[in-house]
C-alpha cells in the first residue's frame, strides 16, 4: 500500500486535497483548538464528545479503505494507520497490541499530538480534561475493525496538556467490551 502522502492529489483548480473520494483539509492546529479554548467547560465537553464521534464515523471510512487495501491484516492495518497519521500531521503513532486475560488491548502512544500542541499554542495552558478527542474517535474506529461485532471502549489515559507538568506524549487504550453482537445489533 502506497503511503498516504503519495496517494494525495492536490487539486488546486478546485482547492481540494484528496485520497480518492476522501477529501482532506490542511489547517493549523491552534486555529482548531483555539475554538475549543474559547468554549466554557460544558460546551467544551460537548464539542470533544461530538468530534470524537465524528472522527469515529467519518475517519472510520478512511480506515475501512485502508483495511481493504491491506487485506484486513491487523498488523498491516496498524502500520498503515500509523503511517497515515504521520502523513496528515497527527503526530507519530506507536501501537502496542497485546493479549491480556481475558481480552485484547490496543494501546497507542501519540508523540507530538497536534491537538495538545494546538491547545497550548492557542493559550489553553493546563486543561482540566484530555483534549485529543479526534484521536480517541479514530482509535475507536480502528478497534472496531480489529474486533468486528464487539463494542469497544476507548479512553485517553494521559493527555499532554491535562496534567502538571505537560507530557511529551499522549496515551490511549482501546478494549473490546462484552460478547460479539449479532449483526442486526452492531453499531455502524
Amino acid at each position: 500500500m502506497a503511503a498516504l502522502r503519495e496517494r494525495l492529489s492536490w487539486e488546486t483548480a478546485e482547492g481540494a486535497v484528496a485520497d480518492g473520494p476522501r477529501r482532506y483539509l490542511l489547517m493549523r492546529p491552534d486555529v482548531l483548538m483555539g475554538a475549543l479554548v474559547r468554549l466554557d467547560e460544558a460546551a467544551r465537553r460537548s464539542w470533544l464528545g461530538a468530534v470524537a464521534e465524528s472522527a469515529r464515523v467519518q475517519g472510520g471510512e478512511s480506515l475501512a479503505a485502508y483495511a481493504a487495501t491491506v487485506g484486513h491484516d491487523s498488523a498491516r492495518l496498524l502500520e498503515a494507520t500509523a503511517s497515515a497519521a504521520a502523513d496528515l500531521g497527527w503526530g507519530r503513532w506507536v501501537f502496542t497490541h497485546a493479549q491480556q486475560a481475558p481480552d485484547e488491548v490496543l494501546q497507542l502512544e501519540v508523540h507530538g499530538s497536534p491537538f495538545a500542541a494546538g491547545w497550548l499554542a492557542a493559550g489553553g495552558g493546563t486543561s482540566a480534561q484530555p483534549v485529543c478527542a479526534p484521536v480517541c474517535g479514530m482509535l475507536a474506529a480502528l478497534a472496531s475493525l480489529l474486533w468486528p461485532g464487539r463494542p469497544v471502549q476507548v479512553r485517553e489515559q494521559r493527555c499532554g496538556v491535562a496534567g502538571q507538568p505537560p507530557a511529551a506524549t499522549c496515551a490511549f487504550e482501546a478494549r473490546p467490551q462484552g460478547p460479539l453482537q449479532p449483526p442486526g445489533q452492531r453499531r455502524p
